[in-house]
């Protein structure tokens, strides 16, 4: 049997501009995802989490909710017998935390290992079953699910960050899918090209300056409302959602979603040691993808 966990997600900066080649700042957190794979003598393959339980084969696999990813990946990288599976999380599906990526980059290091193959090809492995579901996918969060701790990351490159502050995140109430965010983004901007061109240039100089504010609070706050600002330019919050965030703005030194937008969690940086009625510390995980045989 092997066990492997990796850790959930959330971007602090940087988002949907990285999915054009611009920088972002992503952040594993303390909650992660437990799996674990039992070899089996025959072809079949059963899997069980909270989400529910589904048995298919190894060449009948249809990708099919609520498993998708899971389904995606081993449909991608096809394990040399049939397999049990037990998923364990410790945190929700529908707040927007990673877990698609940490599901995905937990399993398939597993699959790579139990095919004694090249651990080298997790990340492009894990991204291509993300862009499967998905449609498209910067690869942000799964490098965040490799490599734990902060970093800044562009491209499939991630350079380690230190982060000494104090955030929290709260969710909004729901989750509006990545791929539908995407698109949203996509229709809004079809006749303005140069326009999101800007927009991404303004994105990335935040995400640049933010770099530089990481040990100050009050500064890195402040680039969290501007960056709040441009991501209301591209299309990502309601009334609603700008009534969620001002409540949390009054309560800290700053706040923004994080993540696709039109739902998930925000994330804020922490005021006088005072957390937001209805918000949760980030602890960040200093250790990514872990795997015990």
């Amino acid at each position: 049997m092997i066990k492997i966990s990796a850790p959930g997600s959330m971007l602090m900066f940087g988002e949907h501009s990285v999915l054009r080649g611009g920088h972002a700042i992503v952040l594993a957190i303390n909650k992660r995802i437990h799996i674990s794979l039992e070899p089996r003598a025959d072809r079949l393959i059963n899997i069980n989490s909270s989400l529910g339980k589904i048995e298919t084969s190894i060449e009948n696999i249809v990708i099919q909710p609520p498993f998708q990813y899971v389904l995606q990946a081993l449909k991608n990288s096809p394990p040399p017998s049939g397999l049990n599976i037990e998923i364990v999380s410790e945190m929700s599906s529908t707040m927007g935390l990673g877990t698609s990526a940490a599901v995905i980059v937990a399993l398939i290091a597993g699959l790579i290992s139990l095919a004694n193959d090249d651990m080298n090809q997790l990340f492009s492995k894990s991204l291509q079953a993300v862009k499967h579901i998905q449609g498209i996918g910067s690869g942000a969060d799964v490098m965040a699910s490799i490599k734990g701790g902060a970093g800044l990351f562009q491209n499939g490159q991630y350079q380690s960050l230190t982060l000494p502050i104090e955030l929290f995140a709260s969710y909004f109430g729901k989750k509006t899918p990545t791929a539908e965010v995407v698109q949203h983004v996509a229709k809004r901007f079809n006749n303005y090209p140069e326009l999101l061109h800007n927009l991404d240039k303004a994105n990335n100089a935040i995400t640049n300056e933010a770099v530089k504010s990481l040990s100050n609070p009050q500064r890195l706050g402040e680039l969290f409302n501007i960056s709040s600002g441009l991501m209301g330019a591209f299309g990502l919050h309601t009334k609603e959602i700008e009534d969620f965030l001002w409540k949390l703005r009054e309560q800290s030194y700053g706040v923004k979603l994080s993540g696709s937008g039109l739902g998930d969690c925000a994330i804020g940086v922490v005021k006088d040691s005072f957390y937001p009625k209805g918000s949760f510390p980030i602890t960040i995980s200093p250790q990514g993808l872990k795997i015990e045989k």
